[in-house]
């Protein structure tokens, strides 16, 4: 399955500054900012904006982020940050082992099952409502079926095993 990394982090959000004097300066990045500058516009908006006195700086570096997605964990260097932004934004889709379709009917024309094989494996799997958006198997090949928010939760472990993050 194909998924979109840049879609489930375009909503994180960095701060990117500095500690002189135990004071924060710096201000919060979008990932779509981070994405579309490179390390010295950031360092050049810093220094202009953020430092205009100069104060003598600890680091210049991500010190926390709005984690929306759920997937960045530890602290980053700029420039490698903008770096994995940059490379998410242009690979567009990533390939993960997630084999979880949507619960239509078509899904069932498409999958090719005979009648008796489809009950034999609702009745054997895992279909917790009928009224579920998506359907996968289990390990023994049987039917599963998934919430949105399930759904969603099992895209996010199989992109935290791709080792972007």
């Amino acid at each position: 399955m194909n998924v979109n990394v840049y879609e489930m982090i375009k909503d994180d959000k960095f701060f990117i500054g500095s500690y002189p004097n135990n004071f924060a300066v710096g201000r919060w990045f979008t990932v779509e900012e981070l994405a579309s500058k490179d390390w010295y516009e950031i360092e050049e908006e810093y220094l202009e904006k953020y430092n205009p006195d100069e104060y003598e700086e600890l680091e210049l570096g991500v010190f926390d982020v709005d984690n929306e997605s759920g997937l960045w964990r530890g602290e980053y260097d700029v420039s490698e940050l903008i770096d994995k932004l940059v490379e998410i934004f242009t690979t567009e889709y990533y390939d993960v082992d997630l084999e979880i379709f949507e619960f239509t009917q078509d899904f069932f024309d498409e999958m090719g099952f005979s009648a008796y094989e489809v009950a034999q494996m609702v009745f054997f799997g895992n279909i917790k409502s009928w009224g579920d958006e998506y359907i996968g198997f289990t390990g023994a090949g049987n039917f599963e079926s998934y919430t949105q928010s399930e759904y969603e939760a099992e895209a996010l472990e199989r992109v935290k095993d791709l080792g972007l993050f």
